[in-house]
């Protein structure tokens, strides 16, 4: 586990050096280090802490390891926020990066509000908590997609060109103090969900045996809940949509460390961390001078890798 946490490390620090180091123009001065690169580095580490431990939680919650940040519908909350601020040019009052930010928010703790009340109905109920949360999480994303579809359908070309980009992931917004201030947020949040290791340990035994133990299975899904939105609205305010990292970061440490949580999510949070960072320096090194979204990166890659491990679970590869 130690190996495995210091390999981690040097990885992200290899990759932060790299964003650092290299780019379009050969002979960065400190200027541009200072002023675009290092905020990009400290973004891409905080998203990729974020959605990594945000998709830990997932997965304990559904007692499912396929299951990932954007099950819950929060992402398309944020999503629904964001498009519409590009849509109707709110830079113009507050500013491009604030705009998309505080639209992103609002629209992910509504989103968020709407699964906490749906739980909080349920639990005076009977039924699984894990498929209702499902179902409503479903029903959250089907909605917010059609909301962005309807947004873009009646806009006009530049908001329509803004909200594409973001919401294929873009990092290009970052600036060095909101970047800072998200990946301390970001660390803050991992560090709340390692005090409830054991909790997640217990979610992982099933609702009726995790109360069988002593566990308050409503009180303890809602808090996580409110966490791991957090830290999904946290990411994607920052960046957009930047799918596969909260889906395969987990999965991958998983067979690293076992279950259990305690290894697990700090492990999670340094690989998120580093993967985030290469994949942000392959989006502005591969195509150069143009720059990709780099959600289009963790696409590419997560996609295939997803397919593969799939197959590996049922049995069709060896």
């Amino acid at each position: 586990m130690k190996k495995a946490v210091v390999i981690a490390a040097l990885l992200w620090a290899l990759g932060f050096w790299f964003s650092l180091s290299f780019g379009v123009l050969d002979s960065p001065t400190p200027e541009i280090i200072a002023g675009l690169r290092l905020p990009r580095a400290l973004l891409a580490s905080a998203v990729g802490i974020g959605l990594s431990i945000a998709g830990v939680i997932l997965q304990s919650l559904f007692s499912n390891p396929l299951a990932e940040p954007y099950t819950l519908g929060i992402s398309s909350g944020a999503s629904v926020g964001a498009v519409l601020s590009s849509v109707l040019h709110l830079s113009l009052w507050f500013g491009k990066s604030a705009s998309t930010s505080l639209f992103a928010i609002v629209g992910a703790v509504a989103f968020g509000l709407i699964l906490v009340l749906s739980e909080r109905s349920r639990s005076r109920g009977t039924g699984s908590g894990s498929t209702h949360l499902l179902l409503t999480g479903m029903m959250l994303t089907f909605l917010g997609s059609s909301w962005i579809a309807l947004m873009i359908a009646v806009s006009d070309s530049d908001g329509i060109q803004s909200a594409l980009f973001w919401l294929l992931g873009d990092l290009s917004r970052a600036e060095f103090q909101p970047s800072l201030l998200a990946l301390v947020s970001a660390a803050a949040f991992a560090f709340l969900a390692y005090r409830k290791a054991e909790v997640l340990d217990l979610f992982l035994l099933g609702e009726e045996a995790a109360s069988s133990l002593g566990l308050s299975v409503q009180k303890q899904r809602r808090g996580l809940l409110i966490l791991a939105s957090c830290l999904v609205a946290l990411s994607v305010s920052s960046a957009g949509m930047v799918g596969f990292v909260g889906l395969m970061i987990p999965h991958f440490c998983r067979r690293i460390t076992g279950a259990l949580h305690r290894p697990l999510i700090p492990l999670s949070a340094i690989v998120g961390a580093a993967v985030m960072v290469w994949a942000d320096l392959g989006s502005r090194l591969i195509f150069q001078p143009i720059e990709i979204p780099v959600g289009v990166i963790t696409a590419l890659v997560g996609s295939p890798l997803f397919i593969f491990l799939i197959q590996k679970r049922s049995g069709v590869t060896s």
